[in-house]
């Protein structure tokens, strides 16, 4: 009688299983369409912050050329550093702070802890991390273009590798010690791209030229690369073949790439309004979705779509946008969200709330 108790239960399961991937997610997909989302809860806590600010680990960095505060989120100061020198450049990954004086970069964590790496020649244009490792575009004296590469022990993994054209693009590979790079350049009176798909270790497994546009944005996935650019989408295989390239017919305002549910959206600029378009990994139209006039900030988190501008923040569900945040003075920068609760940032205030 027990082992036919636990078989029932068995196909019980089974069948729930069977009938939630069916039907399930459809029923909720419905149902949350008619929901109306808003921040309830408003909290306004005023800053004093400096001349940059951004999001950062749990709080807010703020900086000038010459000092950096690292600020709680109800305005306390947790720690500053203050130099007798002036910081060329200071760029903010999502766990390092990075500050370049003459050829020396410092490298900051949240703790104010200090770490120098090796000396770099030229000027930083720019510091992202991405699958734990962290590249830099350095502008040599020569004109060239170079890469350098860290991983999270701040080693040296790619050391001053120059390009003749400009780089425009750094994507780190999540399946293998790789990259995707991009480069840019006007030869021929119009814009010439470069792709490669090069190993950590200095070898270049591919490249491909793409002209008369400029890539955007490049990710890749499974080592697969995808190349968004102002004027097509392209998808290449883990061999550089490409497996299929799609138009693009407005301008781009802004990308985020959904590695785990295989999705592309890009957020469209078309005057009067915004429009949003998502695609499959298979270079499909999976939906389109109507927004407000300029927005240019996109953020995906989990099942939720958020489009934002200086003057406002939406959700996007459906064939719904609720209004969130409002800013008659468009004084909007950034806003993240923790759980329900998300935090708006502007040069002197933050606002908090809960979407319910």
């Amino acid at each position: 009688m027990k082992k036919i108790i636990i078989f029932i239960s068995i196909i019980l399961i089974i069948v729930a299983g069977i009938l939630y991937s069916t039907y399930g997610r459809e029923l909720l997909s419905k149902l949350d369409e008619k929901r109306v989302y808003s921040m309830s809860d408003a909290k306004t806590t005023s800053l004093n912050l400096l001349d940059e600010f951004k999001f950062y680990n749990g709080g807010i960095v703020t900086y000038n050329n010459q000092k950096l505060q690292f600020i709680n989120y109800d305005s306390s100061v947790a720690w500053e550093r203050e130099n007798n020198y002036f910081a060329n450049r200071v760029f903010v990954t999502d766990n390092y702070i990075f500050s370049q004086t003459d050829s020396k970069v410092e490298v900051l964590d949240k703790n104010n802890q200090k770490y120098v790496i090796a000396e770099i020649s030229g000027d930083i244009l720019n510091v992202s991390r991405e699958n734990n490792e962290v590249f830099i575009i350095v502008r040599l004296g020569t004109g060239q273009n170079s890469l350098y590469v860290m991983n999270d022990n701040n080693e040296v993994v790619v050391d001053n590798k120059v390009f003749d054209d400009i780089i425009t693009g750094v994507a780190i590979s999540d399946k293998s010690e790789a990259y995707a790079l991009t480069t840019l350049n006007f030869e021929k009176g119009v814009p010439g791209n470069t792709l490669y798909f090069n190993l950590l270790d200095d070898v270049e497994l591919w490249s491909v030229p793409i002209e008369n546009e400029i890539l955007i944005r490049t990710q890749i996935v499974n080592n697969n690369v995808i190349a968004i650019g102002s004027k097509n989408i392209y998808y290449f295989n883990t061999n550089g073949k490409l497996m299929w390239k799609n138009s693009i017919y407005n301008k781009v305002a802004d990308i985020e790439i959904d590695k785990e549910n295989q999705k592309i959206y890009i957020l469209y600029d078309k005057d009067v309004k915004t429009e949003l378009i998502t695609y499959s990994f298979e270079g499909k139209v999976a939906e389109i979705q109507e927004a407000p006039a300029g927005m240019d900030n996109l953020k995906l988190y989990g099942s939720k779509t958020f489009v934002a501008g200086t003057n406002g923040i939406f959700l996007l569900h459906g064939r719904k946008t609720d209004k969130i945040y409002e800013d008659s003075e468009g004084l909007i920068t950034d806003f993240e969200l923790d759980g329900n609760l998300i935090r708006i940032i502007s040069k002197d205030k933050l606002v908090t709330g809960q979407i319910k």
